[in-house]
């Protein structure tokens, strides 16, 4: 078979027909070029690649758990309110951290194709199942961890009791933490619709580090006091989604903008609120010396609710206090 090709070689060129040398090389490379064209070859160079992948995958799946195991072991040293989330879907940290990752490489990506030309996209009868799936979650959310709370015999004051045993909490938190990735269609949203306004650094930094901060919640301290977080956060999803949904249709005919609505600016308030309501807990918890939590995690989520408190507030006063420049008219 060999022979033949180097052959066929010196016939077709110029080349390989006029010079000796060259014809005789040909002889002796159709071996291997033959060789290399078999499908056993072919799926040799497949296999080496795929096993190279493979490689940098399983590499990348040891680095990510073992930062998630020294972030988990960090936080609670002494294992006291860790959880057996084997077999959770999300709840190791290469997962989280691979969504997250994906989520921002869109953002950015995203934003630059929508800005290169592409005309904004109004995806209206999914905005309308989404807005309405979200009021229904976030509410039966909320009223779920009501109703838990009640049944734990929970009280307002902080120091409630952590069940590491059968923890009333835990599934209603994995459902609550799932629900921020369900979130991220609000960022879809804003990226087809071009409405760059809305893709703020404080819109894009909420939704990735409260995704990954839960992560952290649903692997330690994911029972007792932490149902105030899924009632006041819950509570005020619900409220947002309703206006997000009453917005959709309430539009000026001739702009096709959405028309003003009077109690805008009070689902900012709330949000602050919400957020004083979680420091005031937090700090309660850190200065009584509860032991029904990890010190460590309460304080990382002090600082972090904190930053959301300041971004927001930012946001209200640009949005709402600061006078609006008059445009130039000539």
């Amino acid at each position: 078979m060999g022979d033949r090709v180097g052959q066929l070689l010196a016939f077709t060129s110029p080349v390989w027909r006029d010079n000796k040398k060259a014809s005789a090389l040909a002889f002796a490379s159709a071996p291997f070029i033959f060789n290399a064209l078999t499908p056993a070859a072919r799926s040799s160079t497949t296999n080496t690649s795929s096993s190279r992948n493979s490689g940098k995958m399983n590499a990348y799946n040891d680095a990510m758990d073992k930062i998630g195991a020294a972030i988990i072991n960090w936080s609670d040293p002494s294992g006291t309110w860790q959880a057996d989330r084997e077999g959770w879907w999300l709840c190791d940290f290469r997962s989280a951290i691979t969504v997250a990752i994906i989520y921002v490489t869109f953002v950015l990506v995203g934003s630059t194709v929508m800005k290169s030309g592409v005309p904004a996209i109004d995806p209206y009868p999914i905005k309308f199942v989404y807005n309405v799936s979200q009021i229904f979650l976030c509410a039966y959310m909320t009223i779920e961890a009501g109703f838990l709370a009640y049944r734990s015999g929970y009280s307002w004051v902080p120091c409630n009791a952590f069940d590491k045993t059968d923890p009333p909490f835990a599934n209603l938190l994995w459902l609550f933490y799932i629900s921020k990735v369900w979130d991220f269609w609000d960022t879809i949203f804003i990226v087809l619709g071009k409405k760059w306004r809305q893709l703020s650094f404080l819109h894009v930094y909420h939704h990735t580090t409260i995704f990954l901060f839960y992560w952290l919640n649903a692997n330690v301290m994911y029972d007792g006091d932490v149902y105030l977080t899924i009632l006041l956060n819950g509570f005020i999803h619900t409220v947002m989604y309703t206006y997000y949904f009453i917005c959709m249709h309430t539009k000026d005919p001739k702009t096709g903008k959405s028309l003003p609505i009077w109690w805008k600016s009070s689902l900012t308030s709330f949000q602050l609120l919400q957020f004083t309501l979680m420091m005031s807990q937090a700090t309660y918890l850190v200065f009584h010396g509860c032991d029904q939590l990890s010190l460590r995690v309460t304080i990382v989520y002090f600082v972090y609710i904190l930053s959301l408190f300041f971004l927001f507030a930012q946001f209200f006063v640009q949005s709402y206090l600061t006078p609006k420049k008059k445009s130039k008219t000539n």
